[in-house]
């Protein structure tokens, strides 16, 4: 299985994601979610997709210590 990252260039609509929920925008109609970056900032933990990003041997350390 292949995954594929990108980075669209896009014009937020600021007026869909209003109140409580994970960040949104819409690109053409369709709502994405919006997530950080890919590599954690200076001494934070990973998390979400940062954890994919790491060899194999810290992979398995880095998904315990995110529960």
């Amino acid at each position: 299985m292949m995954f594929a990252f990108t980075s669209p260039g896009a014009t937020v609509d600021n007026s869909y994601n209003i109140g409580k929920g994970p960040p949104n925008i819409r690109i053409q109609g369709q709502t994405c979610h919006r997530i950080g970056s890919l590599l954690p900032k200076a001494g934070d933990a990973p998390k979400f997709a940062q954890l994919y990003i790491y060899d194999t041997d810290n992979e398995i350390e880095n998904r315990m210590q995110g529960l």
